[in-house]
C-alpha cells in the first residue's frame, strides 16, 4: 500500500494545523490520561510492605482528575446561596467531608441567578430533569494561589451524569484511602520487645511476701550452780529458727461474763379504728356576704312628743267633737322590705355548733379523691438462666395478648458496670447461657419458648406483618431471626393419647434413657443469623419497622409503591459504632442460596417439614449509613401500630391469650432524614442522599442539624409519640426532654430529675401520658396536661435499677404495665383508670399545648436576637470579660498547682531527710527510734483490743479506701507530670504541623558581601563633594536633558543595580514584555489613565490604530527640567 502524503509545510516552518499538536508539545504541556486507579487497602501497614503510600494511591492526581473532566464547572458561590443550598462551608460541608447532592431545580433557582454565564449553564442543562440531583463539591485548592480571591467560596459540580458517576468513584476511592490512612497513623501496633535493662528496676515495685523479724530484749535471772565465770552475748531472732510465743494472763485471773438483762414490754392491742365523712348541707351559705347596720333602739323608733301633740290638734279641730273616745294603743312601726331582708340573713347567718347533721345527710353523692398507685398483676422470673443479668430487650406478640419475648444481658446502655469488677470474657462466652424466653400471663412458673442465641441480645421486636417472625439484635452486631412456625397458638394445647400410644412412648423412652431429654417444641434454634462481615460492628439498639408501601433499593434510594397489593417488609437497626442498616425481610435470594434450596428439596419430606423458609437466606443489609457519633436510637418516618381486639365474649372466654391484631398508622412519605441519639448526649438530624455506584453501600452522613444540648449525660433512650408522630421524648442521665421534630431550637419543655433515668415508654392509650423509670426504682407517670412541672405517680417499685418499661397494648381485662428490674425478672403492674381511659378530644389539646409552647419559644427566639442586635457591643464586652476572666482563674489555678507541687517536694524531701536510714543514726537515736515504734504498736494494741476490733476486719474493710487515696495520689502525680511535658508536645505538634522556615543565608551573605565590598572602595563623603564641587565650578554651562531621555537613564541605572546587586526583576521584565505585545493596555491597575477618555479608544484590542508610549507621552524636547 502507497503511503498517504503529508501536505506541503508552509511559509515559516509552522507545522500544519491538521497534524497532531500535542505530539510537538513538551513532555510538561502533554495532556494526562485521567486517574481512575482504585484504591485496595494492602494487607499490612508497615511502610516495609507497601513503600511510599502515593504508590497506593495518588490523591493529587484524582483532584487533577476531577478538574480536568469536560463538563466540570467552577463557580463561586457566596455564604447567603450557601446557606439556601444546604452547602455552607463548616457547616454541612468541609474540607474533609466537600460533597452534597443538590437537586437542579434548587441549583436553577437560587445559584444561577448570580453567575455571568448563566445563559452558557442553561443551554448545557438544557433538558434536564429539575427533580434529578447535581453532585458539587467544595474545592478550596482553586484560590489558593490567589492574591485577591473574588467573592464567595470555589465549588465544582458537573453536568453529565455519566461524569458524575465517574467522580463518585473517584471520590470514594480517595476517601478509602484517607480514611485507611488516618487509621494507620492512629493505630499503634505491639513490636518486638527491646530490652533497655530496665527489668531489675521493676522489681522494686514488686510487693514482697516478707516477715521482718522482731528483736526483743528480756531480762532475766540466771542461776548460777557452780561457781565458774559466765559470758553472756546477743542472741537475735534471725539467729534461731521459726518460732511461735504465746502471752498467757496470769491463772489467778478469772474473767467474769457480764450478760444483758432481757426486758419485756407489753403493748396494748385494740381494733383498728374506721372513720368515715360524708358531706352535709352547711348551717350557713357559702360564697355569700351581707351588710350589716348600726343598732337601732327602741326609742329612736318613736317620734317627737311636740310634733304628736301638733299633729292632734289639726285632727281635733278638722273634725266636730263627740263623746268620751277611749283611747286607742299605739300600733308598732311598719318595716320595710330591705329591713326585713337584713332581718331574715342576720337570722340565717347564725352558725349552730350543735345542730345534728346525721339527719341532714345529702342524698347526692359526692366526688371522693384518692392517691392513684400501682398494684403487682404478675411476675416473670427464672433465676436458673437469667441470674446476675438485666432486661435488655423485650416486645409483645403481636397476634395473641399476653406473650411477650424477653432478652437478659450482663449490661445495657442505663446500666454501670464497676471498673474493679473483673469478667473472664472467654468462659462468659463458652459456659454462659444467651437466654431469651417467652412468658405468657396464663402461666408466671414456667416460660413457654426459649429461644437459641449464639450471643447475648440487646434488642428485640416481633415482625408485625407475619408474627412467627422474632428478630434479635446482638452485642456484636449480628442480626438473628427465629421463626416460631405457629408454636404460639399451640401453646394451650394438651396432647390426649391412647393407650397403645402411651404404652409405646413409655418403651421408647426406656431405649432412649442415656440421651439428653430435650423438649423440641419449647426450644427454637436460629432460622438464619446476618453474616458476620455484612453486619454492624457494635451493640445494636434498636430495631423500627417501615410501612409495607415503602421500598429502599441498595443506593439508598427511598420510593413509594404505588402497587398497594404489593407487601414489602423493611426495617432499619441502629448500632452503637455509628451504623444505621437498612434491612428487607423480603430480599431476593442469591445464587448461593438458590443451590442451598435445591440441595434442601433433595431431602425427604420428614427431615425438612420442620424448617423454615428463612433456613437457606442469608440476611445482609440492603443499605447501610455510617455516623461518627455511637448511636443508640433514632426517630424517623417509622410506623406507628394499634390494636384492634375482638369481641368481650372471646375476652371473657380466654382472658390471659385472646387473638388480636396491629392496625398501622403509616406516615404518608418516607423522608431521607431522620433524627438520631449519640452516647455523647447530643440530639442531631443526619440527612442522607444516596450512592451512584456499585461499591461499598455504607454511606457517611453528618449532622444537617443539631438539637439544643439540654442533656447532662449520654442520650440512652428516644421514643414518639404514637398518637402524635411529630411529638418525641428523650432521656439523658438526669434530664428528659419532650421535643417537636421541626423545632430544634429548644424541646417543648425538659426537666431535671433527682436521679439517672434509664426509659421511657408513651401511654398507648392516652396521648398525653408518658412513664419514665429512674435508676433508684422509682416509676414515674407524667400528664402533661394535668401538670408539667412534676410527675402525677411517683410509685417506689423497689431498691435497684429499672432497665426497661414495656406497655401492653389490650386494655382488657386490665391495662398492664411491664417494668424489668434489677432481679432480671419482668414485672406487670396494674395502671391505675386514670392513666387509661382518654378525655375527651386529648389530642387535639395535647397538638394545642405543644403549638403554644412553640409559639412562645419563638417568641423569645426572636427577643433574644433583637435584644442581642440592640446590645451587641455590650454582650461582646461581657463575654471577653468573663473569657479574660476565666483566663486569670486558669492563670492562678496553674500557680497553685505548681506552689503545690512545690510544697508537696519539699515535704518530700523533708521527710526523707527524717527518714533516713537508721544505719547512719547514732546508736541512742536509733534506739530511741526503735522504742517509739514498739510503744506506738502497743498502745494500737491497746486500742483496738479495747474497741473490740479486729485487725483484719478493719485491713479488708479500709482496703477499698486505701486504694483510692493511692489511685488518688498516683492521679495527680501523673497529672502533675503530664502538666510539665504540655509545652514540650505542644512545641513538638507545633513544629509538625507549621515546619520552621529556612531562610536564604547564602544570597543575603552574598549581597552584604558585595556591600562591604562596595563600601571599603568607596571614596569618603568629603572627598566626593569637594571632587563633585570642583566639577561644577569648572561647567561652562548645564547640557539641557529631555523627560524621555532622563527616564531612560534611570532605567538603565536601575538595571545595573539589579545585576550588580541581586535585585528582583520580575516586574520590569514583565512591564516590558506586556508593552512590546501593546498589551499594557488591557491591564487594570487599580486606576485610570489620564489620557484614557482622549487619547486611547475605549477598547484598544479592536482598534486599528498603533498606540505607543512614544505617541502618547509627547514632551517638549527642548522644555528645561
Amino acid at each position: 500500500m502507497d503511503r498517504p502524503s503529508l501536505p506541503a509545510e508552509p511559509m515559516g516552518g509552522t507545522p500544519p494545523p491538521e497534524l497532531d499538536q500535542e505530539a510537538l508539545l513538551p513532555l510538561t504541556q502533554r495532556r494526562l490520561k485521567p486517574y481512575l486507579k482504585k484504591f485496595m487497602q494492602p494487607d499490612s501497614d508497615e511502610e516495609d510492605f507497601y513503600g511510599d503510600p502515593k504508590q497506593l494511591y495518588n490523591v493529587n492526581e484524582s483532584w487533577r482528575t476531577l478538574l480536568s473532566l469536560p463538563t466540570c464547572q467552577k463557580v463561586m458561590i457566596t455564604q447567603k446561596v450557601q446557606k439556601a443550598l444546604k452547602v455552607e462551608v463548616g457547616v454541612n460541608v468541609t474540607q474533609e467531608f466537600p460533597w452534597k447532592q443538590v437537586q437542579f431545580k434548587d441549583l436553577r433557582d437560587t445559584l444561577f441567578e448570580e453567575l455571568e454565564n448563566v445563559a452558557e449553564l442553561n443551554k448545557l442543562f438544557k433538558g434536564f430533569n429539575p427533580e434529578h440531583y447535581i453532585l458539587i463539591g467544595y474545592c478550596p485548592t482553586l484560590t489558593e494561589q490567589d492574591d485577591d480571591p473574588p467573592e464567595g467560596d470555589p465549588f465544582i459540580f458537573f453536568i453529565s451524569g455519566k461524569e458524575a458517576k465517574l467522580a463518585m468513584g473517584i471520590i470514594q476511592n480517595m476517601e478509602a484511602f484517607e480514611r485507611w490512612r488516618m487509621r494507620r497513623r492512629l493505630r499503634k501496633k505491639p513490636r518486638r520487645w527491646v530490652s533497655h535493662g530496665t527489668e531489675g528496676e521493676m522489681n522494686i515495685l514488686v510487693q514482697q511476701l516478707k516477715d521482718e523479724p522482731v528483736d526483743v530484749e528480756i531480762q532475766s535471772v540466771y542461776p548460777i550452780q557452780q561457781p565458774k565465770p559466765e559470758i553472756f552475748g546477743y542472741r537475735m531472732a534471725r539467729d534461731v529458727r521459726d518460732g511461735v510465743i504465746e502471752l498467757l494472763p496470769n491463772e489467778n485471773i478469772k474473767f467474769d461474763n457480764i450478760t444483758r438483762r432481757r426486758i419485756t414490754i407489753g403493748v396494748q392491742s385494740a381494733p383498728r379504728r374506721v372513720d368515715r365523712e360524708q358531706q352535709t348541707n352547711p348551717t350557713f351559705p357559702s360564697n355569700a356576704w351581707s351588710q350589716y347596720l348600726y343598732e337601732i333602739d327602741d326609742a329612736d323608733l318613736e317620734l317627737d312628743e311636740s310634733d304628736v301633740e301638733e299633729d292632734e290638734e289639726k285632727k281635733n279641730t278638722s273634725r266636730p267633737s263627740t263623746g268620751n273616745t277611749e283611747k286607742s294603743e299605739k300600733p308598732p312601726p311598719e318595716m320595710s322590705d330591705q329591713i326585713m331582708l337584713l332581718l331574715n340573713t342576720l337570722e340565717f347567718n347564725q352558725i349552730d355548733g350543735y345542730r345534728n347533721d346525721y339527719q341532714l345527710i345529702s342524698a347526692n353523692k359526692v366526688v371522693h379523691y384518692t392517691s392513684p398507685y400501682l398494684q403487682e398483676f404478675i411476675c416473670f422470673a427464672n433465676i436458673s438462666k437469667s441470674n446476675k443479668r438485666f432486661v435488655a430487650g423485650y416486645d409483645w406478640y403481636p397476634n395473641l395478648s399476653g406473650l411477650i419475648a424477653v432478652s437478659y444481658a450482663f449490661s445495657t446502655p442505663c446500666t454501670i458496670n464497676e471498673a474493679s469488677k473483673r469478667v473472664d470474657w472467654v468462659q462468659r462466652a463458652v459456659l454462659e447461657p444467651n437466654p431469651v424466653l417467652l412468658w405468657s400471663f396464663s402461666d408466671n412458673l414456667n416460660y413457654k419458648l426459649e429461644f437459641e442465641s449464639p450471643f447475648e441480645t440487646t434488642a428485640l421486636s416481633f415482625c408485625p406483618y407475619d408474627g412467627d417472625f422474632l428478630f434479635g439484635g446482638c452485642k456484636n452486631g449480628q442480626l438473628v431471626v427465629w421463626d416460631l412456625q405457629g408454636r404460639c397458638e399451640r401453646l394451650e394445647n394438651e396432647e390426649y393419647l391412647t393407650a397403645a400410644q402411651a404404652k409405646y412412648r413409655t418403651l421408647i423412652q426406656e431405649y432412649l434413657n442415656w440421651t439428653i431429654d430435650l423438649d423440641e417444641d419449647v426450644v427454637v434454634p436460629p432460622a438464619t443469623i446476618s453474616p458476620l462481615e455484612n453486619s454492624p460492628r457494635g451493640v445494636i439498639t434498636g430495631i423500627y419497622w417501615l410501612s409495607n408501601h415503602f421500598y429502599i433499593n441498595n443506593y439508598g434510594k427511598v420510593y413509594i409503591d404505588p402497587d398497594k397489593r404489593q407487601k414489602h417488609k423493611f426495617f432499619v437497626t441502629c448500632c452503637i459504632d455509628g451504623t444505621i442498616s437498612f434491612w428487607n425481610m423480603n430480599a431476593p435470594v442469591s445464587k448461593k442460596d438458590k443451590e442451598k434450596q435445591m440441595r434442601t428439596k433433595m431431602l425427604p419430606k420428614e427431615l425438612t417439614q420442620n424448617e423454615s423458609t428463612f433456613k437457606s437466606k442469608t440476611l445482609k443489609p440492603t443499605y447501610n449509613l455510617w455516623f461518627n457519633e455511637p448511636v443508640t436510637s433514632i426517630i424517623a418516618d417509622t410506623s406507628v401500630f394499634s390494636i384492634q381486639t375482638p369481641s368481650i365474649r372471646v375476652i371473657n372466654a380466654s382472658p390471659a391469650n385472646y387473638p388480636i391484631s396491629l392496625l398501622p398508622k403509616d406516615p404518608p412519605s418516607f423522608r431521607q432524614s431522620m433524627i438520631v441519639s449519640t452516647f455523647y448526649g447530643r440530639i442531631h438530624r443526619v440527612d442522607w442522599q444516596g450512592m451512584y455506584t456499585d461499591g461499598d453501600i455504607k454511606e457517611q452522613v453528618n449532622s444537617s442539624l443539631q438539637f439544643a444540648m439540654v442533656h447532662d449525660g449520654p442520650v440512652v433512650c428516644m421514643r414518639k409519640n404514637p398518637f402524635y408522630p411529630e411529638l418525641f421524648a428523650s432521656i439523658g442521665r438526669n434530664v428528659f426532654a419532650v421535643w417537636k421534630e421541626d423545632y430544634n431550637y429548644s424541646p417543648i419543655f425538659w426537666r431535671k430529675r433527682p436521679c439517672d433515668l434509664t426509659s421511657v415508654a408513651w401511654s398507648e392509650t392516652r396521648p398525653a401520658v408518658l412513664y419514665l423509670t429512674r435508676i433508684d426504682g422509682i416509676l414515674e407517670a407524667w400528664d402533661i396536661l394535668a401538670r408539667d412541672d412534676d410527675a402525677c405517680l411517683s410509685e417506689i417499685l423497689g431498691g435497684g435499677i429499672i432497665t426497661g418499661i414495656t406497655e401492653h397494648r389490650p386494655s382488657l381485662p386490665y391495662k398492664i404495665l411491664g417494668i424489668g428490674d434489677y432481679n432480671s425478672s419482668i414485672r406487670m403492674v396494674k395502671l391505675p383508670h386514670t392513666f387509661d381511659v382518654p378525655l375527651d378530644n386529648e389530642l387535639a389539646k395535647v397538638m394545642e399545648y405543644v403549638l403554644k409552647q412553640e409559639r412562645r419559644k419563638v417568641n423569645i427566639q426572636s427577643w433574644e436576637q433583637k435584644y442581642y442586635e440592640l446590645n451587641k457591643d455590650i454582650i461582646e464586652a461581657k463575654r471577653e470579660a468573663e473569657q479574660d476572666a476565666r483566663r486569670e482563674m486558669e492563670r492562678i489555678e496553674r500557680e497553685e498547682q505548681l506552689n503545690a507541687r512545690k510544697r508537696q517536694a519539699d515535704e518530700d524531701e523533708a521527710a526523707a531527710a527524717k527518714n533516713k536510714p537508721l544505719s547512719s543514726m547514732p546508736y541512742n537515736e536509733r534506739m530511741a527510734h526503735l522504742w517509739d515504734e514498739l510503744n506506738l504498736n502497743r498502745m494500737v494494741t491497746i486500742l483496738m483490743s479495747r474497741k473490740q476490733m479486729d485487725p483484719e476486719k478493719l485491713a479488708r474493710e479500709t482496703a477499698l479506701e486505701k486504694e483510692r487515696l493511692a489511685y488518688e495520689v498516683s492521679k495527680k502525680e501523673s497529672h502533675a507530670q503530664l502538666l510539665t511535658t504540655v509545652a514540650n508536645d505542644v512545641a513538638n505538634i507545633r513544629a509538625r504541623i507549621l515546619p520552621a522556615e529556612i531562610p536564604d543565608t547564602q544570597r543575603s551573605e552574598m549581597i552584604q558581601e558585595r556591600i562591604n565590598n562596595e563600601l571599603a572602595k568607596a571614596d569618603s563623603y568629603e572627598k566626593v563633594e569637594e571632587e563633585a564641587f570642583e566639577t561644577l565650578r569648572n561647567f561652562s554651562e548645564f547640557e539641557r536633558i529631555d523627560y524621555i531621555e532622563f527616564l531612560e537613564r534611570g532605567r538603565q541605572r536601575r538595571q545595573l543595580l539589579d545585576q550588580s546587586l541581586g535585585g528582583n526583576t520580575e516586574r520590569i521584565h514583565w512591564y516590558n514584555e506586556k508593552t512590546r505585545d501593546l498589551s499594557i493596555y488591557d491591564c487594570n491597575f487599580g486606576y485610570d489613565f489620564l489620557y484614557s477618555s482622549s487619547a486611547i479608544p475605549n477598547n484598544p484590542s479592536v482598534s486599528t490604530v498603533d498606540y505607543r508610549p512614544s505617541d502618547v507621552l509627547n514632551f517638549d524636547d527642548h522644555s528645561p527640567l
